[in-house]
């Protein structure tokens, strides 16, 4: 009898007219996602996750092994954890349409993405400015809104990459950050 292992499926929201969407895939040994836009004269955008190795205890972006997508709310959101090293990511993604984002001064719809990682007590004390965070490789990059105390770093080494990074005075075993990435109008 042998035996296959199968591919995790692929996870994907889109907006009602598909302009801006996310999908989720697997890659190796964790999901990657690439978050697209095509405006109405048809030019792309995209924005893809870079993702790192099995044996880094902080990839460049959060190393998601599990995938569920439900509805939350009335929005559909896809919901995901895994783990690197000694500590354990979790994300809650959501694709906004121009209406469900009204605590933003931006009529865009986006893709908003809540993040948080919990580190072993020595971990965190160990290494108080882990490098957390999420990080993207772009050609035409997506507009982007923080929330919270997040932070963004343009990664100076590539062209359009550009990194999330929860706050790092916060401290503690439990970090936190989000952000949008808006469609234009």
């Amino acid at each position: 009898m042998s035996s296959s292992i199968s591919t995790p499926p692929a996870h994907q929201l889109q907006t009602e007219n598909g302009s801006l969407q996310i999908r989720f895939e697997w890659q190796q040994d964790r999901y990657a996602h690439i978050v697209r836009w095509q405006s109405e004269t048809g030019e792309v955008a995209e924005a893809r996750s870079v993702e790192g190795s099995s044996d880094q205890d902080w990839p460049a972006s959060p190393a998601l092994q599990q995938l569920s997508t439900e509805t939350i709310e009335g929005v559909p959101t896809i919901l995901g954890v895994g783990c690197a090293g000694s500590s354990h990511f979790s994300v809650s993604v959501q694709v906004l349409e121009k209406a469900d984002a009204e605590e933003s001064d931006s009529e865009s719809p986006r893709v908003r993405f809540d993040w948080a990682v919990r580190m072993s007590a020595s971990d965190a004390k160990e290494h108080p400015v882990a490098n957390l965070g999420t990080q993207y490789a772009a050609e035409n990059m997506l507009a982007t809104s923080l929330l919270g105390q997040t932070q963004s770093v343009r990664d100076s080494d590539s062209d359009g990459g550009i990194r999330f990074v929860p706050d790092q005075s916060a401290g503690g075993p439990t970090r936190q950050w989000s952000y949008d990435l808006l469609g234009a109008t």
